[in-house]
């Protein structure tokens, strides 16, 4: 799997995870899109930074 495949697979369960927050009814409180939200957020910024080493690994 590339990065680019990984940075678009955390890229969607950002975007499910923030449809489920925006979505869920204001009477029934759950952090796991909030917590989905951060994992995704922290994945995607560890992805940023190791996807110019990953290229450059490649290309030699």
């Amino acid at each position: 799997m590339t990065a680019l495949d990984r940075l678009t697979i955390y890229s969607v369960l950002c975007f499910i995870s923030f449809c489920a927050l925006v979505l869920r009814s204001p009477t029934e409180p759950s952090f796991m899109p909030l917590l989905g939200m951060a994992a995704t957020v922290v994945g995607i910024w560890l992805e940023m930074h190791r996807w110019p080493r990953a290229s450059e690994e490649q290309e030699h």
